[in-house]
């Protein structure tokens, strides 16, 4: 024997949509910010942040133990001048730090670099001497940047505070 589902109650279903649309009301009458205004304001990034990852090539032994463990297939082996180096291709690559994680001599090593930008996929792959060159710095701003720690308000939902 089928079962129908049970119909709801409109008055119910009414009061939702109320609700609904006095919750729209108060957020356009007392409009709240939640957007980090990015890049004036930048949020201060937790310990053990897993950002880009960079390569020290004089550290490196070339053992492929981060291109075996890595999930995505981000990370290659290339060789280069008789000596076998990573490679990663940023488009793949999940963050997982499983790479920087297995290297016995820790010649990979994760940056707080979070922000880099690229205008086609080909730049997303990095090649050992592109990979172990430091990142780029953000451009300067004319004013210093306002370093904020987002924190959880009952009622105002996502609310930046300066970082002391």
């Amino acid at each position: 024997m089928k079962e129908y589902p049970k119909k709801e109650n409109p008055f119910k279903l009414l009061g939702q949509h109320l609700e609904a649309i006095g919750t729209g009301l108060k957020y356009l009458v007392k409009p709240t910010r939640i957007t980090l205004m990015y890049p004036e304001e930048s949020m201060v990034l937790p310990t053990g942040y897993r950002g880009m990852i960079r390569l020290y090539k004089d550290v490196c032994i070339g053992c492929t133990l981060c291109a075996m463990v890595c999930p995505a297939d981000a990370m290659k082996m290339v060789t280069e001048e008789g000596k076998k180096l990573p490679m990663i291709n940023y488009g793949r690559c999940v963050f997982c730090g499983f790479c920087v994680d297995i290297c016995p001599v820790d010649a990979l090593k994760e940056t707080g670099v979070h922000d880099a930008a690229f205008t086609n996929r080909r730049e997303l792959i990095f090649d050992p001497d592109k990979f172990s060159q430091d990142f780029d710095q953000p451009p300067t701003m004319d004013k210093p940047v306002r370093k904020v720690r987002a924190k959880i308000d009952e009622k105002k939902g996502i609310v930046y505070e300066p970082d002391d």
